[in-house]
């Protein structure tokens, strides 16, 4: 949490003014610190650490020596040093990094001591460390309550950091006044173990006499814990006012320019320059994103011209803690910018994009002129359907480029591939006797059959043969490159997931334009695209058969099968640029009296689809709510 305005300050414990500073220092103090946290830790995992390293020191000899390293300054000094090079980090998180750091040192002294008579590396190393002569009884330090106050005061600052405080307001009085003390409080605690640390790194003799000294010092660690402890519960009971029925309540008063400050709050925070006056998209998302997703998005944000900038809004359940290696994880996949730290979205901000932009689990992306005007809620789809040629990524932009395509002969090569997923792409529809087979399942046995069926009857029709092998789904990744044929084009990885989502938003595309209902018949894009996402999304065999620029040909995996197979019944007439179509004649009359209803699921991208119709037999579809944890 940043500090307000500078100011000094003093609490009065046992007659002592423990945090007050003078106003000079204080002044010292807060310059050292950055405004914005760029670097985070698991907080939580390191009070684990340093309790259980303090507890098996106490256990491990009776006599065993402090590891310090020696101080080039003045304990004041080193102070303001550790404080700089904690810049990045939260004032609480500073004060839990100075005790890992002091437990840490505390633990390679107990390994070494413990190991000294056995081990002859341990005892090089700690004549070598000058710690031969520097020994101290460490269950001294556990009676005097010095490990204690240390564990205590660490994890009070890591409760300061837990999601329930973060989403109080910052002008809340509670809030503030604990924000106030924090500079002042991390310095005396940094100060203070510094200054056990040099006490530690006497000589025996000397160390007797430092008892006391070390009992004044462990008794003023317990004093600050225990004014930050009055702020801490102060700001647990204001927290319990901020729920997220409360919340809810008052984001309704909450216009969308309103909105839009607060998120360009943070991005201005971080002071991205090339932000500025730029086309943005804030991509919204859990940490959930699949590295799929991010990879397929980097690649088009990185051939986009700088026509627009992307920017990360990262949203997870305030009321839990969150995955921070993950979150880290993430970050540096991403070739764009984040606009902050999970932690620090305000919760009404995460209350907001659910509401309002139906963000639910599903990664959106706002799409946002220089001017700050929102264009289009949601404008992934687009991205997938049509790559950067959507930009500006508004619905009038997307409108015009499915106007661009004739529903009747839409269903192209083209429209399901493009150079990310296949480089090879524009010479296959270039090559008029290139003979191009799309197909996916997980049935090994009907994949052997069919892609030699298909071979032969291409080689038999005198044309060039590309199979491509696009798996089961986007989750399920199906068979890999050591279970085909080295003559087929296995799509892998995060181009198997571009091909999938991109078959997804083109429906999507379509619900939101009404191609629904009464569009069925005319729309051979939506209907042949349903076909494969129904056969895709159970896992079954499909195949889609192109030739140059014309239209494709869909079937499921056994009518697929069953062209190829036959091919010497109907190929008379049907070699060379005629090949497509002769496979196209063949599948309606073998399909007439043919009935396959298929299933389709469909992610939800902010709003859920409409009425759907089945391609094969031109009923309603039923339509059911699936909640599912995961893709597989």
């Amino acid at each position: 949490m940043a500090a307000t305005a500078a100011s000094s300050l003093s609490y009065g414990i046992g007659g002592t003014q423990i945090l007050w500073v003078p106003q000079g220092l204080l002044e010292q103090i807060v310059s050292t610190h950055s405004s914005y946290q760029t670097h985070h830790v698991d907080l939580q995992h390191l009070v684990n650490l340093i309790s259980c390293i303090f507890q098996n020191a106490t256990v491990s000899s009776s006599k065993i020596s402090c590891c310090v390293s020696t101080m080039a300054s003045s304990v004041d000094e080193t102070t303001m040093q550790m404080l700089r090079r904690l810049k990045d980090y939260s004032w609480n998180a500073k004060v839990v990094l100075a005790m890992a750091a002091f437990a840490c040192s505390v633990g390679e002294s107990s390994m070494l001591v413990k190991h000294r008579n056995t081990d002859p590396i341990a005892m090089y190393v700690e004549t070598l460390k000058g710690h031969r002569y520097t020994t101290t009884d460490f269950t001294v330090l556990e009676h005097i309550g010095l490990f204690k106050a240390m564990i205590d005061v660490a994890n009070t600052n890591l409760a300061f950091l837990a999601p329930s405080i973060s989403r109080i307001p910052k002008e809340v009085h509670s809030i503030k006044d604990a924000i106030a003390c924090f500079p002042t409080a991390a310095y005396k605690i940094l100060r203070i173990v510094l200054q056990i640390t040099s006490i530690l790194s006497k000589k025996k003799d000397h160390f007797e006499s430092t008892i006391q000294e070390l009992n004044v010092l462990a008794n003023e660690v317990s004093h600050i814990n225990n004014i930050l402890q009055e702020k801490l519960t102060l700001c647990l009971r204001d927290a319990e006012k901020y729920t997220y029925e409360d919340i809810t309540i008052r984001i309704t008063k909450i216009s969308i320019s309103e909105f839009i400050d607060k998120i360009m709050q943070y991005v201005r925070t971080q002071g991205f320059e090339n932000l500025r006056n730029k086309h943005l998209l804030f991509l919204i998302s859990d940490l959930d994103i699949s590295i799929d997703e991010i990879k397929a998005l980097n690649w088009l944000y990185q051939r986009n011209d700088q026509m627009y900038e992307i920017v990360w809004l990262p949203i997870i359940d305030l009321s839990m803690s969150y995955d921070v290696k993950r979150f880290w994880e993430l970050k540096q996949l991403m070739k764009w910018s984040v606009a902050v730290e999970p932690t620090r979205v305000e919760a009404d901000v995460v209350e907001f994009v659910k509401k309002e932009w139906h963000f639910i689990r599903q990664a959106i992306a706002v799409s946002m002129t220089s001017a700050g005007e929102v264009v289009c809620q949601n404008a992934l789809p687009m991205l997938w359907t049509w790559g950067n040629t959507a930009f500006p990524f508004s619905d009038k932009t997307e409108e015009i480029l499915w106007n661009s395509i004739d529903e009747r002969h839409g269903w192209k090569l083209e429209l399901v591939l493009d150079d990310f997923i296949v480089p090879e792409l524009r010479s296959w529809i270039e090559n008029r006797t290139t003979f191009v087979c799309l197909f996916g399942g997980g049935d090994i046995s009907w994949i052997q059959e069919f892609t030699e069926k298909v071979k032969y009857a291409a080689y038999a029709a005198g044309v060039t043969l590309k199979l491509v092998y696009v798996g089961k789904n986007k989750a399920k990744l199906g068979l890999s490159k050591t279970d085909l044929s080295r003559d087929i084009n296995v799509i892998e990885s995060e181009f198997r997931w571009r091909f999938w989502t991109k078959l997804e938003s083109i429906l999507h595309a379509k619900i939101r334009r009404g191609k629904t209902t009464t569009a069925y018949k005319t729309d051979v894009v939506i209907h042949e695209a349903l076909k494969v996402v129904g056969h895709g999304g159970k896992g079954e065999s499909w195949a889609v058969f192109s030739m140059g620029p014309d239209p494709m040909v869909t079937t499921d995996g056994e009518t697929g099968l069953t062209i190829m197979s036959n091919y010497l019944n109907w190929r008379q007439d049907t070699t060379g640029l005629r090949f497509l179509e002769g496979v196209k004649h063949y599948k309606e009359v073998i399909s007439r009296d043919v009935h396959g209803c298929i299933k389709v699921h469909l992610p939800v991208l902010g709003r859920v689809p409409g009425i759907m119709v089945c391609p094969d037999c031109s009923k309603v579809m039923d339509m059911f709510y699936t909640y599912r944890c995961c893709d597989e």
